[in-house]
């Protein structure tokens, strides 16, 4: 072991030591190769750390040290971190020592970039333990969602004893991830014995806080408990739906006049005032963008010259219109239309 740690820091000052990247003259070429980390001390999987140990991380380049500071996260947490660098070097370490038996996962987001932008673009998972082997749990699923992004997005694990829905805002996760460019997650290194709840976090207005009234919060329904005889939950996938997403209803008119005008009304059932509509001339297809709520459908024919009558078509049922949902076959069919009834 005392050989394997010195040819590690040999690795380590060989790499500090050497050639630094070359930087292109002013108008050169693009940075557009992505950074990447070359050595974490301690690395992934290590034991016995030392409770008075920090983590260093050597990466191939140099980074923006603020993106870098921002992306970093340990679970559980040990204190208030302080930061330091040293050129290529990050190191972070505690006022206070690490807990005995503990195994922490230290995480740097793939948002972290180098010094021209360039993010990771992959996050970096190190796991380490005071103890002598690492906790076996591990949670894994997929991030599912049709309008809200799928790569690079937290995923946060709480304690069950939180509730379902925890406080995001006043409460730190007891673990964290995000998701890798296929929407895949894996939490690793988790306490068995415990039961964790589940969420997909998109902080919408960038403020570094989860608000309910701007940001997103998509949660796994039932609480993932790991125990020995299970200690890997697999297939924990997430759906994730923009609660303000627009529902989609599409359908035909069905109609023998194709030289007349036709228009298809959603008129909502809580507030009469708002309406919204598609015209098309002839019979076809038409397609309705609708915000979430109860609407009462029609389509009408136009009437072609001043004086003349209208006729429509009314579904009986409402359409409750939720986010993100697809409404097909949504059809009219002027065979049945009637002339409405005269206003008052």
């Amino acid at each position: 072991a005392p050989a394997a740690a010195l040819a590690g820091a040999a690795v380590l000052a060989a790499l500090l030591g050497g050639c630094a990247k070359p930087d292109f003259p002013p108008g050169g070429p693009v940075d557009s190769i992505p950074p990447h980390v070359l050595v974490t001390v301690p690395a992934d999987s290590t034991t016995r750390v030392p409770p008075l140990a920090g983590i260093e991380i050597l990466f191939s380049e140099p980074m923006d040290r603020v993106s870098v500071r921002d992306g970093f996260r340990i679970y559980p947490p040990p204190g208030a971190p302080s930061f330091h660098w040293g050129g290529r070097k990050f190191r972070v370490s505690w006022e206070e020592p690490l807990r005995p038996n503990t195994t922490y996962q230290a995480f740097l987001s793939a948002g972290s970039r180098d010094a021209h932008g360039v993010p990771l673009g992959s996050p970096v998972t190190i796991r380490f333990t005071t103890g002598d082997s690492l906790d076996p749990g591990k949670i894994r699923g997929v991030l599912r969602a049709r309008t809200l992004l799928t790569r690079g997005v937290p995923i946060w694990a709480y304690p069950e004893s939180l509730g379902a829905v925890p406080d995001f805002l006043n409460a730190a996760p007891s673990y964290a991830t995000e998701t890798d460019t296929s929407a895949a997650y894996e939490l690793t290194g988790l306490p068995l014995l415990r039961g964790f709840t589940i969420h997909a976090v998109y902080d919408l207005n960038r403020s570094g806080a989860i608000d309910s009234a701007t940001d997103v919060v998509a949660s796994y329904p039932s609480v993932i408990r790991l125990t020995p005889e299970r200690p890997v939950a697999d297939s924990i996938n997430i759906v994730a739906v923009d609660p303000r997403a627009a529902a989609t209803v599409t359908g035909t008119l069905v109609a023998a006049d194709s030289t007349a005008r036709y228009r298809v009304e959603a008129k909502s059932d809580s507030d009469t005032t708002y309406v919204r509509f598609v015209e098309r001339k002839g019979p076809g297809g038409y397609q309705l963008r609708l915000v979430p709520g109860r609407y009462r459908l029609r389509a009408i024919k136009l009437p072609q010259r001043p004086g003349s009558p209208a006729a429509e078509v009314r579904r009986a049922e409402i359409l409750n219109a939720r986010p993100e949902e697809q409404y097909e076959h949504v059809d009219f069919r002027f065979e049945q239309a009637v002339e409405p009834p005269p206003r008052r």
